[in-house]
């Protein structure tokens, strides 16, 4: 439009000469005026429409990169508050585990002891950074637009309760009891050399001596035992607090996305599958085996593979930055939740039609015949 009306001035402006000198020849100075008056505004008229144009185009450059950058924060989002509720449910977990110590000190089997201590000490969760934090600097709304304005002061918010961890909003010590155990000459669980991700090594009788075990089993009744539990759990109370305010705003900004912006997408890459029912996991070499995207927009990956006894776990672009496994404690298979960062998910050797929804987040596995 902006072309037509640079290229079309000319010609008119020429045709408004020819009248104003036709006028001038005759006199008629009033109806000079008139059209010298029309030309100009016929002028800016084209001026304003041109304008007008330029800042369309550029609102509509600045909406399509703004809804760019909230796709990304969308989906870095979805991972966070999938992530603070598998923090929350390992604390409840946790919490549980001390509490039964804490009533039932008798029950637990003397050589499993330190791993049920260390189990309650355990935190995997302080090394978490969001990914949301790199796309946010590039999130850029118009000034004018006061829907955009405020979207990005709630992201900012959201923003600023997650950068700290819930143990430092807190004040929580989250290796106090590790530390305590470490310092009674109970030491770490020995990790399983062949595979990091199986976690510690229980079936080895000698790694304890029989007189740790049975010092600890005596003092475990103990008031100094019996304090520390108590106060680890109630920090345990609010970490687990923590993670589940972080949960709920995060579930309030995607709320607030898909509101503005119906058509966002879920948006995985790469997505494939690893682990002891393939070839191993990469701290002995093994790789991700690809999966197909079957639904673009609900984020469905799908594959037919033949699997052995063992275990897997699901991942982007064959890092663990992205990784998706079983929900803590209750592994499921056939099907089940995939939990960001989760346990590795035991599997039952056959050909499998494999199906990992990252919509919903969950796993399927379908057996193929009687292979």
């Amino acid at each position: 439009m902006a072309w037509s009306i640079r290229y079309q001035l000319p010609p008119m402006i020429n045709i408004f000469r020819k009248i104003r000198k036709q006028l001038a020849n005759e006199n008629q100075f009033q109806r000079y005026f008139r059209y010298a008056f029309g030309e100009v505004a016929l002028i800016m008229i084209g001026i304003f429409m041109a304008l007008q144009l330029q800042n369309w185009n550029e609102k509509r450059k600045q909406d399509n990169a703004f809804k760019v950058i909230l796709e990304q924060l969308y989906n870095a989002t979805i991972y966070d508050v999938d992530k603070f509720k598998n923090q929350a449910d390992f604390m409840t977990y946790q919490i549980e585990r001390m509490d039964f110590i804490l009533k039932y000190p008798d029950s637990i089997p003397i050589a499993k002891l330190p791993y049920a201590l260390y189990n309650v000490g355990f935190d995997n969760f302080k090394s978490y950074q969001s990914d949301a934090f790199f796309y946010v600097d590039d999130l850029h709304s118009d000034y004018a637009n006061l829907e955009q304005n405020e979207l990005v002061k709630q992201i900012t918010g959201y923003l600023n309760i997650i950068k700290m961890t819930p143990a430092n909003y807190y004040d929580i010590d989250q290796d106090m009891f590790s530390n305590f155990l470490i310092s009674e000459g109970i030491a770490y669980p020995e990790m399983n050399r062949e595979d990091l991700n199986q976690g510690w090594l229980t079936d080895d009788p000698h790694y304890y001596d029989d007189s740790v075990l049975e010092k600890l089993q005596a003092n475990l009744k103990t008031d100094r035992y019996q304090s520390l539990l108590k106060t680890y759990r109630s920090q345990k109370i609010l970490y687990k607090r923590g993670a589940q305010v972080k949960s709920n705003e995060g579930t309030s900004i995607l709320e607030l996305i898909k509101d503005y912006y119906p058509g966002v997408r879920v948006i995985y890459e790469n997505v494939g599958i690893i682990g002891t029912a393939l070839q191993g996991y990469d701290d002995v070499g093994g790789r991700s085996t690809p999966m197909r995207r079957t639904d673009f927009d609900k984020g469905i990956w799908e594959t037919e593979l033949a699997l052995k006894d063992g275990t897997v776990k699901f991942r982007c672009n064959d890092s663990w930055l992205r990784n998706w496994g079983g929900t803590y404690g209750e592994v499921q298979f056939p099907e089940g939740s995939a939990t960001p960062d989760g346990d590795n998910i035991p599997v039952k050797a056959g050909r499998y039609h494999i199906k990992l929804n990252l919509s919903n987040f969950t796993y399927e596995f379908t057996r193929l015949g009687n292979e």
